[in-house]
């Protein structure tokens, strides 16, 4: 049986990235990933800020597109619309990324064996389907890389506890059109419990996609969607997928780790977990190796879940708080947010400051003009009846950015 310092388990972007760094780190590490081709359509947007690449370590090569405006739409048929002056968003192929991640891990040092599902891990050892028939291999740390439904969190008892979100996305050809733009659809009847968007992709072709709360079906309102907004548009392929929500429990335990969304290392507003996966999975990677170098098992990984803590806990908390205030709106609530907002001044504030990763560090930037100040003072008086707890100061109140990342 062959043994190694770190398994992981998952070969998506967070696992790729765990297993480079662990590896550089010294460490003896396998990789597990049971697609046999890293060419399936995914659930992901593939909706990234520019410095993601360089937080995943890759290269430009899967960037389809760069992005400058994003049009909002009401239920009511208003919209408003915010178009910087430099690129804000890139358009990534994600089975480009993917393939690109893994082979820097194995130039790294990680043996990446693809086609190869991890079936059960006991005392160490991880048992796995492949090709080649069973096998079975063991490993000073598991980490699981493995999505928001983990099998590594049910196997180890390490439990993020969690919610989740039901997404459903379609590529459509359609007709030539604008190429720079993000649509993106709010309100209840149109995807409840989070928004709709539209996303250009390759020539012609658009990445139009819905999450809607627990307990609803994305699917019928994915076909309203497309009836209403691309009739003329031609299905090319459908993939559905599951958005995990913020964490709330623990992310590593003895001798196993979480990354990813398998640890709900994603944005509470936009659901994209790249980002946060990829700064997470770079501090994954040096706590496993250090595990393993140690045989400390538990001090290093508990390290782990404090400096994910610190690199994406102040965004997640403050994207969740806006996020209950902006799902539990009404259409008539959301038509009346859009009008507000589409605020000449607010706009071209917002156009100059927008920062996919850290929308709150935004913030004190509004609220530091007082010209803007009845905007805000009308948008409160909108969404205070859904927050709660939260005071005006909680959504508006923004601790000083922690900039170690950027």
């Amino acid at each position: 049986m062959q043994r190694f310092d770190v398994i992981v388990v998952g070969g998506g972007p967070a696992g790729a990235v765990t297993a480079r760094v662990a590896a550089a780190a010294g460490a003896s590490v396998l990789v597990l990933e049971r697609r046999a081709r890293i060419e399936e359509p995914s659930a992901c947007a593939g909706l990234i800020s520019p410095r993601t690449l360089s937080v995943l370590g890759a290269s430009e090569a899967c960037v389809i597109r760069r992005l400058r405006s994003v049009t909002f739409h009401a239920p009511g048929g208003g919209s408003l619309s915010v178009r910087a002056t430099s690129d804000r968003a890139l358009v990534v192929d994600r089975s480009v990324l993917e393939q690109e991640l893994l082979a820097r891990a194995a130039e790294a040092g990680a043996d990446v064996r693809l086609g190869a599902t991890a079936t059960g891990w006991r005392d160490g050892i991880v048992r796995f389907d492949s090709p080649g028939g069973e096998g079975a291999a063991s490993c000073a740390v598991l980490v699981g890389a493995d999505g928001p439904e983990s099998q590594v969190a049910s196997w180890s008892g390490v439990r993020v506890a969690s919610g989740e979100l039901r997404a459903i996305q379609v590529e459509i050809e359609l007709p030539p059109g604008e190429v720079d733009n993000v649509h993106v659809f709010v309100g209840r009847r149109v995807a409840p419990g989070f928004f709709a968007w539209s996303i250009p992709a390759q020539d012609r072709r658009f990445r139009v996609g819905l999450a809607v709360g627990t307990g609803v079906d994305p699917a019928p309102h994915l076909e309203a969607l497309l009836a209403a907004r691309f009739p003329e548009g031609r299905i090319v392929s459908r993939v559905k997928g599951v958005i995990p929500l913020a964490p709330g429990g623990r992310i590593a335990g003895d001798g196993v780790l979480l990354v990813g969304d398998a640890a709900a290392h994603v944005k509470p507003l936009s659901g994209g977990g790249l980002y946060f996966g990829g700064l997470c999975a770079r501090a994954a990677g040096r706590a496993a190796a250090a595990a393993a170098a140690t045989g400390d098992r538990l001090a290093p990984l508990r390290h782990y879940q404090d400096a994910c803590r610190q690199l994406i806990g102040a965004e997640t908390r403050f994207g969740a708080t806006v996020r209950s205030i902006r799902d539990a709106l009404d259409d008539e609530e959301w038509n009346n947010v859009l009008a507000i907002l589409d605020d000449p001044d607010l706009l071209a504030l917002v156009a100059e400051r927008i920062d996919l990763d850290h929308l709150r560090h935004m913030v004190p930037h509004v609220v530091g003009h007082p010209r803007l100040w009845r905007t805000l003072l009308r948008l409160w008086e909108v969404v205070r009846a859904h927050a709660g707890d939260a005071s005006a100061s909680d959504v508006l109140g923004v601790a000083p950015p922690h900039d170690e990342f950027l």
